[in-house]
């Protein structure tokens, strides 16, 4: 009998031990990976330079934490998902998984994203809105030439703005959704819309949708470019930050950073 009442005393205090790591939020060396291996692009998540330094703010740290541990409990709906609950036949090359290495002129880079090539080089692609959110459309852009974003507000358990969460779709056609009578900058969409139909037929290594979640200070425009290839011409690029980061440079101004999409529940192996 006393074994019996020890076993069940010692499975309430396990219980409630879990209970109060759930509730109380993320560590920070639970709300992302380490980086031990951030050199073969196998952590989680990717934050700025300055959350890693051990001379940070703890202020800070704790700050990332909380707004990554309620901005990941927004689940993503999948990108090319329709209506029917249909999904079609997509492939990730290594070279575009999250976190895979990338380099230009010896600088080290990993990419922030997932490349979803559809089919055989399929053009006619519809992308669906993986959450409720407010849309801008962009094009002529750097990197991805024309791309939607989504940002929503990420609140804390009192109601108070903490950042945004913000999807970027990259590497499609505004021009031809715009032909085609999609035209959706500046409004709002629910998680399932259509938000565009055509990926652009000229991207290198073929037609792919870049998805891209970024994470961002309640302040911060979605839109901006927070990371890149040292460029001499964009010094507030090329800024060591907190120190030196293999994924890049970093305008140590903009945004916490890029989450993996295995943080909001999609795995696109």
């Amino acid at each position: 009998m006393r074994l019996l009442i020890s076993i069940k005393s010692n499975l309430l205090y396990i219980s409630m031990i879990l209970i109060i790591v759930l509730v109380s939020g993320c560590s920070k060396e639970n709300v992302v990976a380490n980086l031990d291996n951030e050199e073969n692009g196998d952590s989680l998540d990717m934050l700025t330079p300055a959350y890693y330094q051990s001379t940070t703010e703890a202020s800070f740290i704790e700050d990332v934490n909380q707004f990554i541990s309620f901005a990941q409990l927004e689940q993503f709906h999948h990108p090319l998902e329709d209506e029917t609950g249909r999904i079609p036949d997509f492939t990730v090359p290594p070279i575009g998984e999250f976190g895979a290495g990338k380099g230009l002129n010896g600088t080290s880079q990993h990419h922030p994203a997932v490349d979803l090539h559809v089919g055989n080089k399929e053009i006619l692609v519809n992308i669906y809105a993986s959450y409720d959110g407010f849309v801008t459309t962009v094009k002529n852009a750097d990197k991805y030439r024309h791309y939607v974003s989504i940002s929503k507000n990420v609140e804390d358990g009192n109601g108070q703005l903490i950042g945004k969460l913000v999807t970027l779709y990259a590497h499609i056609d505004l021009d031809l959704d715009e032909a085609d009578s999609l035209n959706i900058n500046e409004q709002h969409v629910n998680k399932g819309d259509i938000i565009s139909k055509h990926l652009y037929s000229g991207t290198l290594g073929g037609p792919h949708l870049h998805f891209e979640i970024r994470y961002y200070r309640a302040g911060d425009n979605g839109t901006e470019t927070f990371y890149g290839f040292a460029n001499p011409n964009l010094p507030e690029l090329t800024e060591p930050s907190a120190g030196n980061w293999s994924y890049g440079v970093w305008n140590p101004t903009v945004g916490y950073g890029f989450g993996n999409p295995i943080s909001h529940g999609l795995d696109f192996q």
